[in-house]
C-alpha cells in the first residue's frame, strides 16, 4: 500500500489504508514532485482540532489552505417531522440547516471542553491557533443548506486541481483514522476540475467563520470571580434552573428570600422526606410552613396535615397567621397535647386519639423542633410512631436553633427523617454518625464545623439575618403595607457591679478549691470520677468521667456568678448526694455517674441535672475504697461549708440586685421622656430579664417584687412583674400567660390584654418566641456563652419590630471579670491535663488545645460586649467566614444576572488566580453528572476535598484582581494530576462492593437471623423479610439501644421476642434498607477538569 500513498485510490481505515497516511503521503509526494508548495481545499461536515495536529507538518510546508466547514443533515431515524404550523419549502428547510448548525457549534465546544489538561494539550491547542491567525489558512462555513460531502482537494501553485480524495471521512481523528470508512482518489483532470468548481462554488456562497475563537476562549484572562462563579455554577446551576422553572407555583405571597427558601424545602423533602428550616430568628419560617401546608391542602386528595407546636405559638401566632391569609383548615397540637396522645403511646385522658387515622397525615409540621434535641422525651416517643408506616409522610422542623449544647442536637433532628446511617453514601458519606462524630472529635465547641457542610446542605434551609441583609435589601414584604426588610439596631450597654462585695473573700477561696492556678483542686469531685479510684481504671470510662468532672467545676462558677442563691442551692444538693454516696459505699457499692453521650455546656438547669445523675453500680471490691472515702468526705464538707456562706447572704444586701434596681429605673425614666403616647410608653419600658438558672429568676423575682412597691421610681411596673423558667408554673402564671400578657401584639394573643412590663425568664424563651414588641433585654449573668445573647437578642430584634433601636444591658463584675474568665480556663487547661495522664490520645471530651483556643475567641468576645461593641449582634453571631449554601445559590443567582450566558459558556478548563489566604490550586472537576472539587495546597500538604473548606479558599469578589504569573500558572498542571489522581481514588474506592456497604452492628444482625429462625405465626414472608430489611441497617447508637430492650435471645420464648423485636421495629418507624450501589469503573481521563483558581498567599 506504500505505493499507493503517493496517489491513494483506496481509503477505508483498515489494513494500513487509514486516511491520515494517504493525506500525509500524498503531500509529501506533492512536496517532492512540485517545485513550488501546493495548496489544498478541505470540505468537512464537522472538525476537530487532533485531525490537523495529525496534519500539522504537512499542511505548514504547504502554500496554504482552505477549510469549509458545513452541517450534515440529521440521519433518517432522527430527522424531524413538520408539523401544522411549521414553516413550509424553503424556510423549514432553511430552519432544519440553522438547527443542525448551532448543535455543530455547541458539539465544536463539546469537544474543545473534553480535550483535557495538560502541557501536551494546551501545547496542541496553541499550535492549532497558531496556524489559525497566519496566513496558511482560511475558515469559512456554509449555510445555505447542509453539507454532508467531504472532500481533500490537492492543487498545484497555479491553482490547478492535481487530485482529490472523496468520501465520508470527516476532518476528526476519528475520521481519519478509526472510522470505517469509504473514500476514493481520484485524480483525472476532469473529475478534479468538477470537484474543484463545486468547492468554489460552496465556497463563494458562504462566511468567514471564526474558528480559532473556539478555542482560544480556553486562554482568555478570566477575571477570579468569573471562575469563581462558574464552579458554582457546577454545583448549584441544576438546581437554579429548576427553581426558575418552578416559580410562581405557591398560592401564598412571600418575599422573595421567602420563595427562594420553599424552593429549597420542596427539593429537599421531595429527597429526603423531611426538612430542617433554620432560618434565623425574625425571617418568616411560618410563612415557609404555611406555604407547605398549602402545599398539600390545595391538592385535596384527602391527605392530612398536622401542626405540632408550642401552645403560646399555636394560639396566637399560628391562629392569627391561619386567619389571616385563609389557609385551608388543619389540626394543630401543642407537645404537651401530642405527646400525651394515648393512641401514639401517651398517657392523655382527655385527649387520646389524632381527629383522621394516622395514615392519613401526609405532612407533619413541627415549629420549634428543637425541643426534640432529646430524643427520650415523650414527644419524640409519639413522633417515631405517627411516623412509621407507608408511603413515608413528609416532616418539617422548623427552628431557628437546631444546635444548642452540641452537634448531637442536630444529629438527633435529622434521624427523625434521614432513615439509615448511610443516608449519604452516595455523597461520599459512608456513615452519619460517623461524620458527626468526626466532626465533634476536632472541636466539640464548633457547632458549625465544615465537615457538617454536605450534610445540612442537602437536608437544611438556613439562611441568616447577614445573608438576608446583604441579597434583600430594602424588600417589601408582601401584605404589609409598604413595610420593607428592616431590623433595629442592637445597642449594648456595660452594666457593672462588685462580685467580692457579694460575699468578700469568698472568691479566692471558691477559686482555690476549685481550680488554683498551681496544684491540685482540693475539691476533687472524686463522686463523679470514681473510675480513677479502680484497682484496674477503663481509659474510656475514665475520659468520660474527667469530662464529666470539668463541666460541673464550669458548672459551679457559672452558678455562682449568676447568684450566690444559685450556687448555694446547688452546693448543698451536692453535698447531700456525697452522703447518700457514702452510705452506699457502706453497703459495698460504688454508684457510678450517668454515661453521657452528648456533651455541652453547663450553662442550664437541664445541663446539671444531667451531670448530677446516676447509672448502675459496682462492687467497692473493684476499687481504693480507702482513699475514694477520704476524698468523698473532703468534697462533702468543702461543698457544705461553701453552701453556708453563701446562704448567708440576703437579698436586700446583694449589690447586684441594687445594681438591676437601677437599670430598670432608668428604663422607666427613658421611657418616660421618649414616648409620645401611652402605647409607645408601655412598649418602651418592656424589659426581659435573662438568667441561666431557675434558681437565679426566684432570686431575682422574690426581690422585685418588693422594690417595685418601695421604689417611687419604678411606680410603673407594680403589678406587672411576672417570671417564666423550666418550672412550668411562678406565682399562679403559666408560660403561656405570661408571655401573652408580656408582649399581646408580637405573639397575637387571643386576649389582647397587656398585664406585664418585666419578664424574668431563663433561656427557655430564648428560641421560638416572638417578644418584639419589648425593647430592652437585660442579660443578668455574664455571657460565657455569647451566641446565647446572640439567641435572645433575637426575641426582641426581628423584622417588623415598632423599634428603631433595642437595648442589650449585659452585667459584668466590675473588678473580678478576669478572674472568673481565667478560673474557667484553668479547669479546661486542668481538664486537658488530666486527659493526658490517663493516656487519652482522642480527644472527643470538650477541652485540650482546640477548645482552648475556642475559649480564647469566646473571651475576645465577652471583652468585645464589655467595651459595648455590638457587632457580635448585628451579625447574629456569624463571622466573616460564615457562609452557608444558601449564600453560594444567592451568590450564583446575582451572578447569572449578571454575566448571562458569559459565565454559562465559559470553557473548560479555563483558569484564573488571586491572591488569597492559602497558596495553592483549586480544581472543580466532573466525574459524568457528578462534580467534585479539590484544593492541592502549595506546599505539598493535604488535599482539601470537602465542599465548603474549597470554597471558603478561592471565595473572592467582582473587583478581586487577576494575578497568575507564568510560574504560578505552569504550576496547575502538575497540581490537576495530584487532583484529578485524588479524585480517582475516592471514585475507585466506592467501586468495591465491601467499601459502599454501611457497618451493620453484631447485635443488629444477630436479632435479623433470629426473626428468620423464629417467625411469629401471624406474619406474611413479605413483612418479615421487610422486618429483617429494617434491621439489617446502619441504624444508630440510639435506635440500636431500642431494639437492645426488647431482643433477649436467652429467652424460652423465642416467638415472643421476634414479635416484641417486631413491634419496636414498628414502634420506631424503621424502614428496610437498600445499601448504595457500588460505582462503575472509570480512567483518569472521564474525569474532566471544569474551571481550575491558582491561589497566592497574601
Amino acid at each position: 500500500m506504500t505505493d499507493n500513498f503517493n496517489r491513494p485510490e483506496f481509503i477505508d481505515n483498515r489494513h494500513g489504508r487509514d486516511m491520515v497516511a494517504a493525506l500525509r503521503g500524498h503531500l509529501r509526494w506533492l512536496a517532492d514532485t512540485y517545485k513550488e508548495p501546493v495548496s489544498v481545499d478541505i470540505a468537512t461536515g464537522y472538525f476537530h482540532p487532533g485531525a490537523l495536529a495529525l496534519l500539522a507538518d504537512q499542511l505548514r510546508a504547504t502554500k496554504g489552505a482552505r477549510l469549509l466547514l458545513g452541517a450534515e443533515p440529521t440521519a433518517p431515524p432522527k430527522t424531524p417531522l413538520r408539523k401544522p404550523g411549521d414553516k413550509r419549502g424553503p424556510a423549514y428547510e432553511a430552519q432544519r440547516v440553522n438547527a443542525a448548525l448551532k448543535a455543530v457549534d455547541a458539539g465544536l465546544r463539546e469537544d474543545r471542553d473534553i480535550l483535557g489538561f495538560s502541557p501536551h494539550v494546551d501545547e496542541t491547542i496553541r499550535k492549532l491557533l497558531d496556524f489559525l491567525d497566519s496566513d496558511k489558512i482560511k475558515v469559512r462555513r456554509y449555510s445555505r443548506g447542509f453539507l454532508h460531502g467531504k472532500a481533500y482537494l490537492f492543487r498545484d501553485h497555479d491553482g490547478d486541481g492535481e487530485g482529490v480524495i472523496a468520501g465520508s471521512s470527516n476532518l476528526t481523528p476519528a475520521g481519519l483514522t478509526s472510522n470505517r470508512e469509504l473514500n476514493l482518489g481520484h485524480y483525472e483532470p476532469r473529475v478534479v476540475e468538477q470537484v474543484a468548481g463545486w468547492f468554489e462554488d460552496l465556497w463563494a456562497e458562504s462566511e468567514p467563520y471564526d474558528l480559532a475563537a473556539i478555542y482560544a476562549a480556553r486562554f482568555e484572562p478570566y477575571d477570579p470571580y468569573l471562575i469563581y462563579l462558574r464552579a458554582l455554577y457546577e454545583l448549584y446551576g441544576d438546581e437554579l434552573r429548576q427553581e426558575q422553572e418552578a416559580a410562581g407555583t405557591n398560592e401564598l405571597e412571600l418575599t422573595s428570600f421567602q420563595n427562594d427558601g420553599l424552593y429549597r424545602a420542596r427539593r429537599i423533602l421531595d429527597n429526603y422526606n423531611g426538612v430542617i428550616i433554620a432560618d434565623g430568628v425574625g425571617l418568616g419560617k411560618t410563612f415557609i410552613g404555611g406555604a407547605l401546608i398549602e402545599d398539600v391542602l390545595k391538592n385535596r386528595r384527602g391527605e392530612r396535615v398536622l401542626l405540632i407546636a408550642p401552645a403560646v405559638l399555636r394560639d396566637g401566632t399560628w391562629d392569627w397567621f391561619v386567619k389571616h391569609f385563609s389557609i385551608p383548615t388543619f389540626e394543630t397540637l401543642s407537645y404537651q397535647e401530642f405527646g400525651n396522645l394515648r393512641e401514639l403511646g401517651g398517657e392523655g385522658k382527655t385527649r387520646t386519639r389524632l381527629s383522621f387515622p394516622v395514615k392519613d397525615y401526609e405532612l407533619i409540621i413541627v415549629d420549634e423542633a428543637h425541643a426534640l434535641r432529646n430524643p427520650d422525651t415523650t414527644y419524640v416517643r409519639a413522633l417515631r410512631r405517627l411516623l412509621q408506616g407507608h408511603p413515608p409522610k413528609k416532616l418539617v422542623l422548623m427552628t431557628a436553633t437546631p444546635v444548642n449544647n452540641s452537634l448531637w442536637d442536630l444529629y438527633n433532628l435529622l434521624s427523625y427523617f434521614v432513615g439509615h446511617d448511610a443516608a449519604f453514601a452516595n455523597q461520599g458519606i459512608r456513615s452519619l454518625r460517623g461524620r458527626f462524630k468526626a466532626a465533634t472529635d476536632q472541636d466539640p465547641y464548633d457547632l458549625r464545623p465544615d465537615m457538617l457542610f454536605d450534610v445540612l446542605d442537602q437536608t437544611t434551609v438556613r439562611r441568616t439575618r447577614h445573608f438576608v441583609k446583604k441579597y434583600y435589601p430594602n424588600e417589601p414584604i408582601p401584605g404589609m403595607g409598604g413595610q420593607v426588610i428592616r431590623f433595629p439596631d442592637p445597642k449594648v450597654k456595660q452594666v457593672e457591679y462588685s462580685l467580692d462585695a457579694v460575699l468578700p473573700g469568698f472568691f479566692d477561696d471558691f477559686a482555690e478549691a476549685l481550680a488554683p492556678d498551681e496544684g491540685d483542686p482540693l475539691l476533687t469531685l472524686a463522686r463523679y470520677w470514681p473510675s480513677r479510684y479502680r484497682h484496674e481504671p477503663d481509659p474510656e470510662t475514665n475520659q468520660r468521667e474527667a469530662a464529666l468532672v470539668g463541666l460541673l467545676r464550669s458548672g459551679l462558677l457559672k452558678r455562682f456568678e449568676s447568684s450566690v442563691n444559685a450556687f448555694a442551692r446547688t452546693a448543698a444538693r451536692m453535698a447531700d448526694s456525697h452522703d447518700r454516696f457514702l452510705a452506699a459505699l457502706d453497703s459495698g457499692l460504688v454508684p457510678s455517674p450517668k454515661a453521657l453521650q452528648d456533651w455541652g455546656e453547663t450553662d442550664n438547669d437541664a445541663a446539671l441535672d444531667e451531670l448530677l445523675a446516676e447509672a448502675g453500680s459496682e462492687p467497692i471490691a473493684l476499687y481504693r475504697a480507702a482513699d475514694l472515702r477520704r476524698d468523698i468526705e473532703g468534697d462533702r464538707d468543702i461543698l457544705r461549708r461553701l453552701s453556708e456562706r453563701a446562704f448567708e447572704v440576703k437579698r436586700e444586701t446583694d449589690p447586684k440586685l441594687a445594681q438591676l434596681v437601677e437599670e430598670l429605673a432608668e428604663i422607666a425614666a427613658e421611657a418616660e421622656q421618649e414616648a409620645i403616647n401611652e402605647g409607645e410608653l408601655l412598649d418602651k419600658r418592656k424589659v426581659v430579664v435573662f438568667c441561666y438558672f431557675s434558681d437565679t429568676v426566684g432570686w431575682i423575682e422574690k426581690f422585685l417584687f418588693g422594690a417595685v412597691e418601695t421604689d417611687p421610681r419604678l411606680a410603673a411596673y407594680r403589678g406587672r412583674v411576672v417570671s417564666v423558667s423550666s418550672s412550668e408554673r411562678q406565682h399562679s402564671v403559666n408560660r403561656r400567660d405570661a408571655v401573652f400578657g408580656f408582649v399581646p401584639r408580637s405573639t397575637r394573643a387571643p386576649n389582647q390584654s397587656d398585664r406585664f412590663d418585666i419578664l424574668i425568664t431563663t433561656d427557655v424563651l430564648a428560641e421560638g418566641e416572638n417578644l418584639q414588641q419589648c425593647r430592652h433585654i437585660i442579660n443578668y449573668d455574664l455571657p460565657w456563652n455569647p451566641m446565647r445573647l446572640v439567641q435572645r437578642n433575637g426575641r426582641i430584634n426581628r423584622i417588623g419590630s415598632p423599634h428603631l433601636d433595642v437595648f442589650i444591658r449585659c452585667f459584668f463584675p466590675d473588678r473580678e471579670l478576669d478572674a472568673l474568665l481565667s478560673l474557667e480556663e484553668r479547669i479546661r487547661a486542668k481538664l486537658e491535663q488530666a486527659a493526658r495522664s490517663i493516656g487519652v490520645e482522642d480527644e472527643v471530651i470538650p477541652e485540650g488545645a482546640v477548645s482552648q483556643r475556642v475559649f480564647t475567641e469566646t473571651r475576645e468576645q465577652i471583652e468585645a460586649l464589655r467595651r459595648e461593641d455590638a457587632r457580635l449582634l448585628e451579625n447574629n453571631g456569624e463571622g466573616a467566614n460564615a457562609y452557608s449554601g444558601e449564600e453560594y445559590r444567592q451568590e450564583l443567582r446575582q451572578g447569572l444576572d449578571d454575566y448571562g450566558e458569559e459565565l454559562t459558556s465559559l470553557p473548560w478548563a479555563a483558569g484564573s488566580g488571586f491572591k488569597g489566604m492559602r497558596s495553592g490550586y483549586f480544581f472543580c472537576a466532573r466525574v459524568g453528572d457528578t462534580p467534585y472539587l479539590r484544593f492541592v495546597p502549595a506546599d505539598g500538604g493535604d488535599i482539601i476535598s470537602d465542599r465548603l473548606g474549597c470554597l471558603r479558599l478561592v471565595t473572592c469578589a467582582p473587583d478581586t484582581d487577576r494575578h497568575l504569573p507564568e510560574d504560578l500558572r505552569l504550576g496547575a498542571y502538575a497540581a490537576w494530576d495530584r487532583a484529578r489522581a485524588h479524585i480517582h481514588a475516592e471514585w475507585t474506592h466506592s467501586t468495591d462492593p465491601a467499601n459502599v456497604q454501611p457497618k451493620v452492628s453484631s447485635l443488629l444482625r444477630r436479632a435479623a437471623q433470629h426473626l428468620r429462625l423464629n417467625p411469629p405465626p401471624d406474619i406474611t414472608l413479605e413483612n418479615l423479610n421487610a422486618v429483617v430489611e429494617s434491621l439489617e441497617a446502619p441504624l444508630s447508637k440510639r435506635m440500636e439501644q431500642y431494639i437492645r430492650e426488647v431482643f433477649k435471645p436467652d429467652s424460652e420464648d423465642r416467638r415472643g421476642v421476634s414479635a416484641a423485636v417486631i413491634e419496636r421495629v414498628r414502634e420506631l418507624g424503621l424502614q428496610p434498607y437498600r445499601a448504595p450501589d457500588a460505582l462503575p469503573p472509570i480512567d483518569l481521563d472521564e474525569i474532566q477538569l471544569i474551571v481550575w483558581m491558582a491561589v497566592d498567599r497574601e
